[in-house]
């Protein structure tokens, strides 16, 4: 790693934001590495970063967006922890629409904190399951809120099965899950309703993001099911919002 001498100190420092968010948009990494040169300037940056194979990325296709993440090199360099960190190619996009919702999250005003599913093990020892990411804050009481971004549909044991975990969990007070697919939506309503009084069902809420991938979604207002109706967040979190 010789070639580190040549890259700047302070660069490194840009990067440190990965290391909580796992991987962010170009646009969000200079607004977290609070960075207040030019876009262009911050470009190039990364762009000598990225051939010093520090970084890897890839574009959104449906957003346009380039979205960054921390490769073995870069992990090593600022510190951090290799198996924690690593970005699976085949799971980025996911974990980049993880992020983005994470981040989405934690402007909530009764939100104080949110952790990424690496963090989240860390924080809450106990976890039964470790989800996407986790949101603590404080309505009325403290409370743990886990987050499950689904693009592609689990079985639907699989998916009961995690119902049942979920619903048992003596950390976790709510679950909430994120699909921009209307099947997935629709599926994962049916369990909650066969399982019925088997779980307890005013832990989740199932929300239908139909521009997800977009990062058009306004969470607030997308359609959610909860207590066996359709609403909102801004309805179940009314005067929190």
């Amino acid at each position: 790693m010789e070639y580190l001498e040549k890259i700047m100190p302070s660069y490194f420092d840009l990067l440190l934001p990965l290391k909580q968010w796992k991987i962010l948009s170009l646009r969000e990494l200079k607004e977290e590495a609070k960075y207040t040169g030019s876009f262009s300037g911050f470009y190039k940056i990364i762009s000598k970063l990225e051939k010093n194979m520090l970084l890897d990325s890839f574009i959104n296709s449906w957003s346009n967006e380039k979205f960054l993440y921390l490769l073995p090199d870069g992990i090593k360099a600022l510190g951090g922890n290799e198996k924690s960190l690593h970005i699976n190619r085949d799971l980025r996009f996911h974990d980049s629409l993880v992020s983005k919702v994470a981040r989405m999250i934690k402007e909530f005003s009764f939100v104080k904190d949110v952790y990424m599913d690496f963090q989240a093990r860390e924080v809450f020892p106990l976890l039964e399951r470790v989800p996407d990411c986790v949101a603590s804050g404080f309505l009325k009481k403290e409370f743990v809120m886990a987050i499950e971004v689904e693009l592609t549909q689990k079985s639907q044991d699989r998916v009961k099965e995690i119902f049942k975990t979920y619903s048992a969990s003596k950390v976790v007070n709510n679950v909430l899950y994120i699909t921009d697919k209307k099947s997935i939506f629709n599926s994962y309503r049916m369990f909650l309703d066969e399982l019925g009084g088997e779980i307890c069902k005013e832990k989740f809420l199932l929300m239908f993001g139909e521009d997800l991938r977009k990062m058009k979604s306004d969470l607030k207002l997308a359609p959610i099911y909860f207590k066996d109706k359709l609403t909102n967040l801004s309805e179940v979190f009314k005067g929190y919002l």
